[in-house]
């Protein structure tokens, strides 16, 4: 078995609620970084038809323009969609010595699913960096009949 491949993935998506206003800092090199509290619920119905609701609570970072753009326009309970990675973080404690871990959401993409209190939505922009370097060239794709090109689909 040891020439089974398997593919490399790790990616996670989520929609939830802020649980705290987002934290924004800047690096000694310049770099944007942002975290915040993420509470994702989901509801299902037991057997006997009750609803029963396992909320997720987590932990997500954000870096460069992503990380201004969440700092400078989202706060604590607006609805979220994120995109992103699992990470491990471990680290020693320097009061008892000892060893710590928390596993974080390395956002790559936030959409905010709520309207701003002017009227606009407030979404980021579609093609943002996460780390430091030419920003990847994504195209916001779009679903449906546009201008009625798929009107020759069989389905």
């Amino acid at each position: 078995m040891s020439d089974l491949k398997l593919p490399e993935i790790n990616s996670v998506a989520l929609s939830g609620r802020l649980t705290r206003d987002p934290e924004l800092r800047v690096l000694a090199s310049g770099l944007s970084v942002c975290e915040f509290g993420l509470a994702a619920t989901r509801t299902t119905k037991t057997r006997d038809g009750e609803r029963k609701e396992d909320t997720y609570y987590g932990e997500v970072v954000c870096w460069d323009k992503l990380a201004q753009y969440i700092g400078d326009r989202v706060r604590k309970g607006r609805p979220v969609y994120v995109e992103g990675r699992l990470a491990l973080d471990q680290w020693t404690d320097q009061a008892s010595g000892a060893r710590r871990s928390k596993t974080r959401i390395v956002a790559n993409r936030v959409q905010v699913l709520d309207w701003d209190d002017d009227g606009r939505q407030s979404s980021a922009p579609p093609a943002v960096a996460l780390r430091p370097g030419p920003a990847a060239a994504q195209t916001p794709q779009t679903f449906g009949d546009q201008d009625g090109a798929d009107d020759d689909l069989p389905f």
